[in-house]
């Protein structure tokens, strides 16, 4: 897949996160507006921050991609250092990762195994932008993108503005809990209480977030 379980859970959390802060950003701000510019509003600025936040998100899930190849390149090319160096500096590329989870003596293992593997007349100097990286960015920007539909639906559907705005919002909580519940499945974690947990701070941030203005 071209973006993890985590990573695209956190698109969606943050595309939600957005449309509900401008949705309760927009009611304190424009009620007293004429109602069809109001829903004309509440759905074009949605889907169009929505639309800017996936192709921004997606960008720098490339830039930071061409950091790490970068970094695969120059370990390779470390041919003047010794091995105990060489060793150090892949060891350090793999901590934070599920290596973590393994003893010492394993972890010094798959170091061994990579060294041994790590042939620079064999390793090329590292890509630009491939066509790899432009399908993250278009599949990031269509994840946070479609994350604002369900939420503007109801501003769609009806005329009454209030209750589209409570139906908006019982969505986006029913949809922080939908990723709580996977998050939790990913994690290992109480599905249950890890879906609570994601509504509690989505509900957090959106509130602190309208509070300090949007």
């Amino acid at each position: 897949m071209y973006l993890s379980e985590g990573d695209r859970l956190v698109e969606v959390l943050c595309g939600v996160i957005m449309v509900l802060v401008m949705i309760g950003y927009l009611r304190l701000s424009l009620m007293g507006e004429d109602h069809i510019e109001l829903k004309r509003t509440m759905i074009l600025i949605p889907l169009g921050c929505n639309a800017a936040w996936g192709i921004i998100d997606g960008i720098m899930y490339v830039l930071t991609d061409l950091i790490e190849r970068g970094k695969i390149y120059r370990l390779s090319i470390k041919t003047k250092k010794d091995q105990e160096e060489i060793k150090s500096s892949i060891e350090d590329e793999l901590s934070s990762t599920v290596v973590d989870v393994l003893e010492e003596e394993e972890k010094e293992k798959i170091s061994d195994e990579i060294l041994k593997r790590v042939n620079p007349s064999d390793i090329e100097k590292p890509e630009g932008i491939t066509k790899k990286d432009l399908v993250v960015i278009l599949f990031t920007f269509l994840t946070v993108f479609s994350t604002a539909i369900p939420l503007i639906i109801p501003f769609i559907i009806f005329d009454d503005i209030i209750l589209a705005i409570r139906i908006s919002f019982a969505i986006g909580i029913a949809i922080l809990f939908s990723i709580g519940l996977f998050w939790g499945k990913y994690a290992s974690r109480n599905k249950i209480r890890s879906a609570l947990a994601i509504v509690t701070i989505g509900i957090i941030v959106v509130g602190i977030t309208i509070a300090l203005g949007g």
